[in-house]
């Protein structure tokens, strides 16, 4: 019986400041850069395989990584983070104080309540994200890839660990999930995957 552990971690802080960051491609700053690497450090470093958003907050260190361990690095497009139409991109200071605020709040409560104007609804990105986990074990397993590291966003690894665990969208946001944290998802084939941890940070 074959068994696959997947890392997932979040990209880090982003040069452009607090905003609500969907598909808007922005870079890591400075100290994202040093969030990732610490993530990393002292971890051992055993993956067969990296996965990666196509954002380059999340693409670069992935680069950079799989060249330093001579790694296959797969892009994926369906790991890139929600589209929030015209909020993406914003300062959050400017989306709470303007006229959006209040649905801004309630899709934060409940992320199927709503779309955001002119962007992506939480079911069509929930079914993108769990389609394309999904597909992942299912690979993982046939290649016998025994470890593997996903680099994500965090809208991302909260509905892959909601998921896991089977709580709702509504519960969503009770889930942390800051810059640069490592979870740990394991799975045996034809069996439930579960966590081992999640939002290990340095």
């Amino acid at each position: 019986m074959s068994e696959i552990t997947i890392d997932l971690i979040r990209h880090g802080d982003v040069a452009s400041g607090t905003k609500l960051l969907g598909i808007t491609d922005e870079a890591l700053s400075s100290l994202g850069w040093q969030q990732m690497h610490a993530a990393i450090k002292d971890r051992p470093q055993s993956w067969n395989k990296i996965i990666s958003s196509p954002l380059q907050r999340c693409r670069a260190f992935s680069e950079q990584l799989a060249e330093k361990l001579s790694l296959p690095l797969e892009i994926n497009k369906h790991f890139q983070e929600m589209d929030f139409g015209r909020w993406d991109g914003q300062l959050f200071a400017d989306l709470y104080s303007g006229n959006d605020a209040e649905q801004l709040m309630q899709m934060m409560q409940d992320p199927n309540s709503l779309i955001p104007p002119d962007g992506e609804s939480y079911a069509d990105f929930e079914l993108r994200v769990i389609t394309a986990w999904n597909n992942l074990l299912t690979s993982l397993h046939e290649d016998k890839t025994q470890h593997c590291l996903l680099v994500a966003h965090g809208g991302v690894i909260r509905t892959i660990m909601s998921h896991v665990l089977g709580f709702p969208s509504t519960n969503l946001f009770r889930l942390e999930v800051p810059y640069a944290c490592l979870s740990r998802v394991k799975q045996y084939e034809n069996y439930p995957p579960r966590l081992v941890f999640h939002g290990e940070q340095k």
